[in-house]
């Protein structure tokens, strides 16, 4: 699977497209220079899907990572996966793209896309772990219930996968 044009991948059949506008407070942020920003749902043997989480901050996201311009988004999800996993990534579909306008003091600054990318590992035996900028990653079977849907996507892009906690 390749990705490289997110914008004529929201285009097909199947595949959801959104706007957003990110207010940022300053023109240099993390998609300063990017082309926009892949977004992995990766569900394991289990059905359970794979989400980088700060417990004490109640953030959680699917795992992501910023593309290059003329970078593809399938790669870096697959880099991203197989890093935070070890074990073999599959990537199988495009299920949602975002159009990103990033806003500073009411000006449109740039514009960028996110690709929401559905994979799945073979490996069984990957369990919660890592410890990074005070995340770890968790395999959940539900949304946890006290991510809000903040007006950012995460919430939404997890839903895309797993549904609420009853």
């Amino acid at each position: 699977m390749t990705v490289t044009n997110p914008a004529a991948v929201a285009e097909r059949s199947g595949v959801a497209s959104e706007r957003r506008t990110y207010e940022r407070d300053d023109v240099e942020h993390c998609e300063t220079d990017a082309a926009g920003r892949v977004v992995v749902g990766v569900t394991d043997t289990d059905g359970r899907l794979l989400l980088v989480v700060n417990p004490e901050d109640e953030f959680a996201v699917l795992p992501n990572e910023t593309v290059e311009p003329e970078g593809d988004w399938a790669t870096v999800g697959r880099w991203l996966i197989e890093e935070m996993t070890g074990a073999d990534t599959t990537l199988d579909d495009v299920r949602a793209v975002c159009e990103v306008e990033h806003v500073v003091g009411g000006e449109r600054q740039s514009r960028t896309h996110h690709a929401v990318l559905e994979g799945s590992i073979a490996d069984d035996t990957v369990t919660d772990g890592f410890d990074e900028a005070d995340c770890e990653f968790q395999w959940v079977e539900a949304v946890p219930e006290w991510l809000e849907a903040d007006g950012t996507g995460r919430r939404a892009d997890v839903e895309r996968f797993v549904g609420a906690d009853e």
